[in-house]
């Protein structure tokens, strides 16, 4: 029966090989500074032969140098949990074990950090693992420290950084350590070849379904040429020739579904090896995300789609459409199997210079649906509960104007309406149908006469005109002042940001 020591024995050889293995990972039989370990003999320079007081001196200051505390570091093209789940792994896999240590600061011990990450989607489940942060335990060196940090590129967003602190004579195995996370990101990264959001959380494609959304056969047609073949045909496309790279707009009026498509663009990503990744407005930024992509993209492709693009041209930055693909055609992207989807409800307010071809390869128009596209949604809603002898024509006719979105609650309410008159699911008719859909005609107008933006704020000289002169008269300032007013506002660039309307315009004011 094997003694606790003997156990301890075989614990510390197995540690000596996994050290002696990142060394060789490392370079240490490749080092450039002429010394080797190797056979059981001293082999010395000649130039030592009568010269031993020398050498003695010259290994001492070897020996000192290699005890000597470095800095070993290095930054990794990927984000930070992706590189903190490799690094865990791979201490397991060369030293048993990864934990955290305490760190020293000013005000005492800082207690070990471990962060709980989510790795993807499994069977509808979201994964989770718990991996160490901040400064790592090394077995077998002693004196030596890991570090996993993060760190800002401006480029490319933040990245994943390790530090270690060692003996240079150690140095060879945190090489190899180094080496060994790299190679395990490459072929094992949590996110590459998933879906997630441009805060690197996850999505569940299994819980998206593509058949439940219905459009006219011309938009399915469109997006199986711009944005679903280069993610599915990728080989044929590279193949003869055509580029890797495709921009489509999506665009049209509320409740079309473009949000659908883009969903249906995440899963068949997924299913085909490809990363997918979700720009969402107002939460996320797409040039945070585009960064993303490029990292993820590898051999497989990356699809980025970015929902609400007019968001950020008339909120936070009108030059965000230029800025998004000047990125996507820049050396960063050379080469890459990118795919980019975006949507606007305002085609109207992309500027002009972004429409041409070779800027924005597609663009979709997602409107109203068509008669085989009413007729598959009815299906699809009320299946078993559908008469059988539904005139579609009819209902068709009532759907006039409607997009997805109120041929969808026309189709449910219909089903409610039965429901709500005899407390059970039955039969509906056509005249059930028609009249759900005629109930939603009031909204469906409404809607057409709403504004869907803010209020312009008036003209500049309008607002700012009135509002100097109240003031001049309040203060009742004599004229030589009130011409150096002027003066001095006619060279001044004046702001307003009004706060109510989230609304920015700049100007000159001149008198009137």
């Amino acid at each position: 029966m094997p003694t606790q020591s003997n156990q301890l024995q075989t614990q510390k050889k197995i540690q000596e090989r996994a050290l002696q293995e990142l060394a060789k990972i490392g370079g240490l039989l490749t080092k450039d500074d002429d010394v080797r370990f190797e056979g059981n003999s001293y082999t010395f320079p000649e130039r030592y032969q009568a010269n031993l007081p020398g050498l003695a001196e010259d290994v001492v200051r070897y020996v000192q140098s290699m005890a000597e505390i470095v800095v070993v570091r290095t930054t990794l093209p990927y984000r930070p949990f992706d590189g903190a789940y490799a690094a865990r792994e791979c201490l397991k896999q060369f030293f048993g074990y990864a934990s955290s240590k305490a760190r020293d600061t000013p005000w005492g011990k800082e207690p070990p950090q471990e962060i709980t990450i989510p790795i993807g989607y499994y069977e509808g489940q979201l994964l989770k693992e718990t991996v160490p942060w901040g400064d790592m335990v090394l077995p077998g060196l002693p004196e030596a420290t890991l570090t996993l940090t993060s760190v800002m590129d401006p480029q490319r967003g933040e990245l994943f950084c390790m530090v270690a602190k060692v003996r240079k004579i150690e140095k060879p195995i945190i090489d190899g350590f180094f080496k060994t996370v790299e190679l395990r990101l490459a072929e094992h990264s949590i996110y590459r070849g998933k879906a997630i959001d441009g805060g690197m959380d996850f999505i569940d494609v299994e819980a998206i379904h593509p058949e439940d959304f219905i459009y006219s056969e011309e938009a399915w047609a469109n997006a199986q040429v711009n944005f679903l073949s280069p993610l599915v045909d990728r080989a044929e496309i590279v193949r003869n020739g055509l580029s890797k790279k495709r921009v489509t707009l999506l665009e049209g009026p509320y409740g079309t579904g473009k949000t659908g498509m883009l969903r249906t663009a995440l899963k068949t990503a997924v299913q085909n090896g490809a990363t997918a990744i979700m720009c969402r407005p107002g939460v996320d930024h797409p040039i945070t995300v585009l960064q993303t992509a490029i990292l993820y993209a590898g051999d497989t492709g990356v699809v980025v789609c970015i929902e609400d693009i007019d968001v950020y041209a008339a909120q936070n930055d009108p030059q965000i459409m230029s800025k998004i693909l000047d990125m996507f055609d820049g050396p960063q992207t050379k080469g890459l199997p990118v795919t980019v989807v975006m949507t606007t409800n305002h085609v109207e307010e992309i500027h002009k210079g972004m429409m041409r071809s070779g800027r924005i390869d597609a663009v979709m128009h997602i409107g109203e649906m068509d008669h085989q596209g009413v007729e598959r949604l009815g299906h699809l809603v009320l299946g078993d509960n559908l008469a059988p002898d539904i005139d579609w024509d009819q209902v068709f006719e009532a759907t006039d104007g409607f997009m997805p979105a109120y041929v969808r609650e026309g189709m449910e309410r219909s089903l409610r309406y039965t429901i709500a008159t005899t407390g059970k699911a039955g039969a509906i008719e056509t005249k059930h149908i028609v009249f759900a859909l005629n109930s939603l005609r009031a909204q469906y107008d409404l809607q057409a006469k709403a504004k869907d933006r803010r209020m312009e704020l008036p003209a500049f000289d309008a607002v700012f005109q009135g509002q100097i002169e109240q003031a001049i008269q309040r203060m009742g300032l004599d004229d030589s002042v009130v011409s150096r007013v002027y003066d001095i506002l006619e060279e001044t660039e004046v702001k307003l940001i009004d706060q109510d309307n989230d609304h920015t315009i700049h100007g000159k004011l001149a008198p009137s």
